[in-house]
């Protein structure tokens, strides 16, 4: 009974982590707009009741000269899943739409 509960609890360990893992890297993800020089992504941080996501612009043609800011909140969410989906959607339409050539 123990070994069955020991294979149930390091299986779970190992999909929450590989989950975690994707999460992280789809928060790194930058979206940049067409001439390049404006970039977006979402960051999503915890609070005590949710999740809130922040989208964060970076300016600048090369690491040399990039500038960072805090841009918007694209809302609060009951789920970090929930919060990544709508912090990219958002990101990506201020790539694409309202940053497009800036």
């Amino acid at each position: 009974m123990s070994s069955i509960m020991l294979i149930l609890i390091t299986r779970t360990t190992r999909m929450l982590s590989s989950l975690t893992e994707a999460m992280k890297q789809r928060q790194a993800e930058w979206f940049t707009n067409r001439s390049g020089y404006s970039s977006f992504r979402v960051e999503v941080i915890e609070s005590d009741d949710g999740y809130t996501a922040i989208i964060s612009r970076r300016t600048g043609y090369s690491s040399r000269d990039w500038h960072y800011q805090q841009l918007a909140s694209a809302g609060h969410f009951s789920s970090a899943r929930k919060a990544l989906h709508a912090g990219r959607q958002m990101a990506q339409q201020m790539a694409g739409l309202r940053y497009r050539f800036d």
